[in-house]
């Protein structure tokens, strides 16, 4: 009797020595920028005048294929597809210089490059899509444009409606096309929370103003 009270306790001890023992759990794998990337959506607004909205914006930030902390690049995409014609968004990325501590990137007067397709923000989600668009350059044409760019991510930096905080996102944006036309916009948003209610403002700009 004393041996089978004595595996049993045995038994217990190996058992309480298992439900102790703890595991640790690999950090998650995140950019160099981790700080200032993601997907943001937001307002393009006439810097002369914060009350004129021009266009809804959707803003990629990205890292370089060697992860740099001090490098990134950034696409802008002009929501208004009417704007441009042929019902397709007008997108260019660019390479930015960043200061991760501080959260701020910019770039002066650099080469930008119109890609084939960008991420648009109002489809991404609907019967499996991924959200990209056919963009207004792989239909009508690539330009040679040039941009410069001077903006910072706050984390937190907004309450959104639904109730949460997300990180802001505030940059002056200058893009001049190879015709010698540009356009300037101080662009105001926020990083895509993925509530229907935080993206309803630029959905209904869109609806009225836009589409």
């Amino acid at each position: 009797m004393k041996k089978i009270v004595t595996l049993f306790a045995f038994a217990a001890m190996l058992c309480s020595l298992f439900s102790c023992e703890t595991y640790k759990v690999g950090e998650p794998e995140m950019s160099a920028i981790h700080q200032i990337d993601g997907k943001f959506v937001g307002f393009a607004l006439n810097p002369s005048d914060a009350t004129d909205t021009l266009s809804v914006y959707a803003v990629q930030i990205t890292n370089t294929t060697n992860d740099e902390s001090d490098r990134a690049w950034v696409t802008v995409i002009d929501m208004d597809t009417y704007g441009r014609n042929w019902q397709r968004l007008f997108a260019v990325q660019f390479p930015v210089s960043v200061d991760i501590k501080a959260q701020t990137f910019k770039a002066d007067n650099v080469a930008a490059e119109e890609p084939d397709k960008a991420w648009n923000p109002y489809i991404e989600g609907l019967y499996g899509n991924y959200g990209a668009y056919t963009t207004y350059g792989a239909w009508r044409g690539k330009h040679s444009v040039s941009a410069s760019i001077s903006g910072k991510v706050v984390t937190d930096g907004i309450n959104t409606a639904s109730g949460y905080k997300a990180d802001s996102l505030e940059f002056d944006y200058t893009l001049v096309m190879d015709d010698g036309s540009q356009e300037t916009v101080h662009f105001v948003g926020m990083k895509k929370t993925g509530w229907p209610e935080d993206m309803a403002a630029y959905m209904n700009f869109c609806d009225n103003y836009l589409w």
